[in-house]
C-alpha cells in the first residue's frame, strides 16, 4: 500500500476522536490539515481521490461501527452480512471525502487562500450531500465537534450545523497553516480572518445566552421514563410483562411529592416502549393508570401500530380511561434496522426480511386536547437539520428513541448531540426520551436541564420552557429559512472564488 493512503487511514481514524464520547477537537487540526496538504500535494487526480477514500474509509468504520451492533443482536443471517454491510457503507461513504481531495487537487492554485475557501466549501458541500443523498446520513457533521462549548454554537441559530461545520474547518486551515508557513506575510489574513470569525461568533452566542427569556408554561410537568431494558430483553414476549411492570413503576414513583396541586403530569414512555396497544388490556399493570392518572394527565408513548397489515413505528397517547389515539407516524425509517433496501427482491430469492412502513411526510405538528403543541421525532430523525420542524411551529420537541440496539458504543453519545443542535438552530425546548441511551430535558439554548446517563434506569420531572420575547414565542433564523442561508452562500463565495483564481491566473500570465 502507498505510504500516503496509510496515513490518509490512520489520520481519518483520528479525527473520530473530535467527537462524542472523547471530545478531544484538538485532533481537528493534524487530521484536516493532513487531508488539505496531501491531497494539494498529490501526484494525480486519482492519487487525491484515494487519499481522501482511505482517510475517509477509517473515519466512517471507526466513527459508525457501532450501528452494525444492531445486526448482532438481530443474529442469524445479520452476523454474517454484518462486515460486508460495514465495508460496503463506510467504502459509499468515504467516497464523498474521495470527492473532496480531488475536487482539492482540481481546484489549486497558488493562492493557499483561495485553496482554503475552496476546500471548506467543498467538505461542507460533501455533508449536505450526505445528509441527503439515499435518503441521507447527516451523521458525525464537524459541527457536532463544539457540542461541549455553548456559546460557539449558538450561532446554528442562524446557519445552522452546516454553516458551522464551514466556519470550523476554514478556520482549522488557517490557523494550520499560519503557523506552518508564519514567515509568509500574506498568510497573516489567516490569522486575521480567523481572529474575525471567532470574536463574531463568540460575541453572537454571548449576547444570545445573556439576553434569553423564559416563559414557563403553567400547570404542565412532563415526565420522561428511561426504563433501560437491553434490547434481547425487548425482544424476549416472556419478558414483556416485567419490562412493562418496571416502566409503570417509574411512572408514578413519587408522583404527589414531585406536584403541586394544581399541576398536571404528563409521561412520556420511549420509542416502541409498547408492542401494541392492545397489551394495555392484556396486561394488568396497565390498570395503574387508571389508578394515577388525572382526567387531564396523559402517557405520549412509542408503540407499533398495525393498520391493514402494514405495521408503523409510531407515537400514541394513552389516557386514564385506557383509551388510545395514534398522533404520529416516523417517516424517516433506518435502514437495516427498520427496513431492508430491494426487500422485495430478497424476499423473492427466498430470504424473510420484515420491514415497516413509512409515514406521510405531511404530518403537522401535534395538537392534542390540552396538551402542549410538540413535534415528535421518532430516533435518528433528529439526526436531520431544518427537515421536519416545518413552518407551522410547536412549543415543543420531543424525540422518543431506543438506543439499546447499540449496546454501549460511542453511538448514543453522538445521537445525543444532535438534539442540543437541533434544540438551538430551532429555538425550541427539546424533551429526549429514550429507553436506554440518553435522555434529557435540553432548553432553546441548548443547555441540558435534566439528564438520565446511558446505561441507567430512572425518570425526570421538567417543566417546558419558551424562549419568548415581548410576551411572543421567538422563532430563530434558522428556523424559518433553514439551510437556505447556507446553501446561497455557499454557491456565490464558490463563483466569487472562481473569479478570483481565474483573475490572478491571468494576471500571472500577463
Amino acid at each position: 500500500m502507498n505510504l500516503k493512503y496509510f496515513y490518509s487511514f490512520l489520520f481519518g481514524a483520528t479525527l473520530v476522536l473530535s467527537f462524542s464520547p472523547f471530545n478531544f477537537w484538538f485532533f481537528l487540526f493534524p487530521s484536516l490539515t493532513f487531508l488539505f496538504i496531501k491531497s494539494y500535494n498529490s501526484v494525480s487526480k486519482k492519487e487525491a481521490f484515494f487519499i481522501g477514500w482511505f482517510f475517509g474509509f477509517s473515519f466512517f468504520i471507526f466513527g459508525f461501527y457501532w450501528i452494525f451492533n444492531s445486526f448482532i443482536i438481530r443474529e442469524g443471517i445479520f452476523i454474517y452480512i454484518m462486515p460486508i454491510c460495514l465495508f460496503l457503507f463506510s467504502g459509499f461513504l468515504a467516497s464523498f471525502v474521495g470527492l473532496i481531495s480531488f475536487l482539492n487537487y482540481k481546484f489549486k492554485s497558488n493562492n493557499i487562500i483561495l485553496n482554503i475557501g475552496f476546500f471548506s466549501i467543498f467538505w461542507t458541500f460533501s455533508e449536505i450531500l450526505r445528509g441527503h443523498i439515499f435518503t441521507g446520513f447527516p451523521w458525525n457533521l464537524l459541527a457536532y465537534t463544539l457540542s461541549n462549548y455553548k456559546v460557539l454554537i449558538q450561532i446554528c441559530s442562524v446557519i445552522g450545523v452546516y454553516g458551522l461545520s464551514f466556519l470550523i474547518i476554514y478556520s482549522v486551515l488557517s490557523i494550520s497553516i499560519f503557523v506552518l508557513n508564519f514567515r509568509i506575510k500574506k498568510n497573516l489574513f489567516l490569522l486575521i480572518s480567523f481572529f474575525l470569525i471567532f470574536s463574531s461568533v463568540f460575541y453572537y452566542g454571548s449576547n444570545r445566552i445573556k439576553n434569553s427569556n423564559f416563559d414557563i408554561v403553567e400547570n404542565k410537568v412532563i415526565r420522561v421514563v428511561q426504563p433501560n431494558i437491553s434490547q434481547k430483553d425487548k425482544l424476549n414476549l416472556e419478558k414483556l410483562e416485567e419490562n412493562y411492570k418496571a416502566m409503570v413503576e417509574l411512572s408514578f414513583k413519587n408522583k404527589m411529592g414531585a406536584l403541586n396541586i394544581s399541576e398536571n403530569l404528563n409521561i412520556l414512555w420511549p420509542e416502541t416502549a409498547l408492542h401494541d396497544f392492545n397489551d394495555l388490556k392484556t396486561y394488568s399493570v396497565f390498570k395503574k393508570l387508571n389508578t394515577n392518572l388525572k382526567d387531564e394527565e396523559y402517557v405520549i408513548t412509542g408503540t407499533f401500530r398495525n393498520k391493514k397489515n402494514n405495521f408503523y413505528n409510531s407515537v400514541g397517547v394513552i389516557n386514564k380511561n385506557l383509551s388510545t389515539s395514534f398522533l404520529y407516524d416516523k417517516v424517516h425509517l433506518v435502514p437495516f434496522g427498520e427496513y431492508v433496501p430491494f426487500s422485495n427482491f430478497f424476499n423473492s430469492l427466498g430470504f424473510n426480511f420484515f420491514s415497516l412502513k413509512s409515514g406521510s411526510f405531511d404530518q403537522n405538528i401535534i395538537k392534542y386536547k390540552d396538551l402542549p403543541s410538540f413535534k415528535a421525532l421518532i430516533c435518528y430523525e433528529v439526526i436531520f437539520p431544518g427537515k421536519f420542524v416545518k413552518k407551522d411551529k410547536p412549543m415543543l420537541i420531543i424525540n422518543f428513541t431506543n438506543d439499546a440496539w447499540f449496546g454501549n458504543t460511542i453511538g448514543p453519545h453522538q445521537h445525543f448531540d444532535s438534539s442540543i443542535f437541533r434544540a438551538i438552530e430551532e429555538g425550541r425546548h427539546l424533551i429526549r426520551v429514550a429507553n436506554t441511551g440518553i435522555s434529557a430535558s435540553i432548553d432553546p439554548f441548548g443547555k441540558i436541564l435534566n439528564k438520565i446517563p446511558l446505561n441507567t434506569s430512572g425518570y425526570f420531572d421538567t417543566k417546558i420552557f419558551l424562549f419568548k420575547k415581548d410576551n411572543k414565542i421567538m422563532n430563530t433564523f434558522f428556523s424559518e429559512y433553514k439551510n437556505n442561508l447556507i446553501f446561497l452562500v455557499l454557491i456565490i463565495l464558490f463563483f466569487v472564488l472562481c473569479i478570483l483564481k481565474y483573475l490572478i491566473r491571468y494576471r500571472n500570465i500577463n
